[in-house]
């Protein structure tokens, strides 16, 4: 496996959607957005693109898909896996939350299965990063301090906002119901792939915050990102 600059991987991301928004076409930004920069920086590493392949069919899972994938030279082992978010507004409630914890899981299963090396990348419009992703502020904050808020609110328990720094959350043990209505959602929503298998949840999943933009709001950048791997 060809070492990743993750401080490049994550840049690659969010200066091309830096780019797109900055010339009008930020209506075009989906999580689907970020498999072309992050495609490109692989490519430009040597791997060929025979090796690349987006939207793979899970090893484990019945009819589910990685964003995107690179193989080793015989295409027949997983050397990496990539799942992809934009943050929004909508990434505060339930519905993306779930979405989330799934993509997490998928990773998890390929880590502890195939031995592979698997992250999660979100990225989105800075103020869109920290109020809906980083800094879920329980209280409106009152006047207009340039001074960046702690991360807070629901993702603190599955993620960390600072370079190198680890989360292990305790998936059989949540400490709350929204968490365990989550975790129980994935068992529902998701079948393995071989019929005879039954599906259980981890005792925990391990997080590691491998880069995070900049994030000052004094000179924002228009979209920032972060990339965690996943085990």
């Amino acid at each position: 496996m060809i070492p990743i600059d993750y401080n490049k991987l994550i840049h690659s991301a969010t200066y091309y959607l830096s780019y797109q928004d900055r010339i009008g076409r930020n209506f075009m930004i989906d999580e689907s957005s970020l498999k072309y920069p992050i495609a490109d920086y692989l490519s430009g590493l040597e791997i060929p693109l025979t090796q690349i392949q987006l939207e793979y069919s899970h090893p484990d899972l019945k009819k589910r898909q990685i964003d995107l994938i690179t193989t080793d030279a015989s295409k027949k082992q997983i050397e990496s896996a990539f799942e992809f978010k934009i943050s929004r507004q909508n990434t505060k409630y339930e519905t993306e939350q779930k979405r989330i914890f799934n993509d997490l899981m998928r990773l998890h299963l390929i880590a502890n299965s195939k031995k592979t090396s698997c992250y999660f990348i979100m990225a989105g419009k800075h103020s869109d990063f920290i109020q809906f992703f980083r800094s879920i502020a329980t209280k409106r904050p009152s006047g207009t301090s340039k001074d960046l808020p702690a991360p807070e609110g629901f993702y603190t328990e599955w993620f960390k906002f600072k370079a190198k720094e680890v989360c292990t959350f305790d998936v059989k043990n949540s400490p709350g119901v929204a968490y365990k209505n989550i975790y129980s959602s994935f068992l529902i929503d998701y079948k393995p792939k071989d019929d005879s298998g039954i599906l259980t949840l981890p005792d925990k999943i391990t997080t590691t915050c491998m880069e995070i933009s900049p994030l000052s709001r004094e000179f924002p950048t228009p979209y920032v990102g972060g990339i965690w791997k996943i085990e």
